[in-house]
């Protein structure tokens, strides 16, 4: 973000499911899953090259399986994390990022218990460039990181992509995937986690410097994680 100037993402997500992936891949585990959350992600310039970014996050989240249930209601894990500006290369803008997942007492991770974690941090590479998709403006964002758990929890490798596609001066169309690649806990008793999601939204900038989004989404593969799908209402505001 340019210095002194920032951007805020007020969200409100719900996301539930009835079933989900074992250790193999199927969608054959018997559950209760929803989880409503309202979190706010900001970016704010603190030089031409320096981006601070905060994410908060509260949640009500219910958890049941093999007729146990597990309620909590908080914190979930919230970010806090520096990204540095780097060189480009043609159209391509590049950066990186460091932070920290600081844990909450709700949901900190698809396989730990509700509210018990602890300090996650992370290193994240992104980059993005225009596009032109026939006549119509376009972008593409490529994230990949690699995020260290605490607590004998697996490491995990994650790829953000984006694709988004201008659908007239104030709609926009954004194509979304989520991908999550567990690595192996040095606990035996720890499961491997994988996870593939994808989102549709549309985002509707109705003045200057302030959109509306609608989003829905859907796990579409994985292991040892919930087959859920959601629906997200945000407000985006530049400052």
């Amino acid at each position: 973000m340019p210095a002194g100037h920032g951007q805020s993402i007020t969200t409100l997500t719900w996301q539930g499911g009835h079933r989900g992936f074992d250790a193999r891949g199927k969608a054959r585990i018997d559950l209760g899953f929803q989880k409503f959350e309202s979190a706010i992600f900001v970016e704010y310039g603190l030089t031409e090259r320096w981006t601070l970014v905060v994410r908060p996050a509260a949640q009500t989240v219910r958890l049941r399986t093999q007729g146990t249930v597990d309620e909590a209601r908080g914190y979930g894990a919230s970010e806090l994390s520096l990204r540095r500006a780097l060189p480009g290369r043609g159209k391509w803008v590049l950066a990186v990022q460091a932070g920290l997942f600081i844990p909450g007492n709700v949901e900190n991770g698809f396989d730990k218990p509700l509210g018990e974690s602890g300090l996650d941090w992370e290193a994240r590479l992104l980059a993005g460039r225009p596009l032109r998709i026939g006549r119509r403006q376009a972008f593409t964002d490529v994230q990949l990181a690699w995020r260290q758990r605490a607590r004998e929890a697996g490491n995990e490798i994650r790829l953000d992509t984006t694709l988004g596609l201008s659908l007239s001066r104030r709609m926009q169309l954004h194509l979304q995937g989520f991908t999550l690649i567990g690595r192996p806990s040095p606990s035996p008793g720890v499961r491997t986690i994988d996870s593939i999601k994808g989102q549709v939204s549309t985002l509707w900038f109705f003045k200057n410097g302030q959109g509306l989004q609608l989003s829905v989404s859907q796990a579409l593969a994985g292991r040892n994680v919930v087959r859920d799908r959601g629906v997200t209402l945000g407000w985006w505001r530049r400052f």
